[in-house]
């Protein structure tokens, strides 16, 4: 498999678990297993009879999608090299070190043994790491290009903008979770777990057009004409 096919390939499976992961989370507790809704898509790792491995399945396998993107391909632009190993750890960290809740009995949990606060904060840190990593990667990595933008074909600045509005989606996102740390907006309604799903659809989105989903790298001959006409 060539590197740019292999490329799309971990692109448009990051995509898939990033759109599955808030539905099939909400599903499995409220409809299958009964229990309240959700407050966070990490609170579904947290009710050990009912889905202790869904998070860790999903949010493991789009850190090691990540790492293999970072590990399999070679660029010259260092944010694309480490942007995605930034976020593979860190999805990784936040399926293995699981954040504070009612329905755990045990006092140290996670992957460092810690106790349920110690592992809510690196639970917390490691996300906002993780989506911060993902939103930078989609802003200055999926966007970049060696034309300059009189350049470009129609199609890579259609997908350029839509790159901008997923990331400034997520940086909406994280700006509520930042916010609700303070409970800014009181309890009751699952607030974190809205804009974690808000965040996850972007990033998908962002990653199945990078990985080739609906829009091509290369200009078509119907582009290319459009393009020359508007210049």
């Amino acid at each position: 498999m060539s590197e740019r096919k292999s490329r799309c390939v971990q692109l448009r499976a990051m995509g898939i678990v990033a759109w599955v992961l808030p539905a099939l989370a909400a599903f499995h507790v409220y409809f299958v297993q009964g229990l309240p809704f959700p407050q966070s898509i990490s609170e579904t790792a947290t009710i050990p009879w009912a889905t202790d491995w869904l998070l860790p399945l999903c949010l493991g396998a789009l850190g090691i999608f990540a790492l293999r993107y970072w590990l399999e391909n070679s660029y010259d632009y260092k944010p694309d090299k480490v942007l995605p190993a930034i976020m593979g750890v860190s999805f990784i960290l936040v399926a293995a070190q699981m954040c504070e809740s009612p329905h755990i009995t045990a006092e140290r949990i996670g992957l460092f043994w810690q106790s349920q606060h110690i592992s809510h904060i690196i639970h917390c840190i490691a996300a906002i790491t993780g989506f911060g990593a993902m939103t930078l990667w989609i802003l200055l990595c999926f966007t970049r290009s060696n034309r300059s933008k009189k350049e470009q074909s129609l199609r890579k600045r259609v997908r350029n903008s839509i790159y901008g509005w997923c990331g400034i989606g997520m940086i909406a996102s994280l700006s509520i979770v930042v916010l609700d740390f303070f409970k800014v907006f009181g309890h009751g309604f699952p607030v974190v777990y809205a804009v974690e799903w808000a965040m996850l659809f972007f990033g998908g989105a962002a990653c199945f057009i990078k990985g080739g989903v609906g829009f091509g790298d290369k200009p078509t001959a119907e582009d290319a004409e459009k393009f020359n006409n508007l210049h």
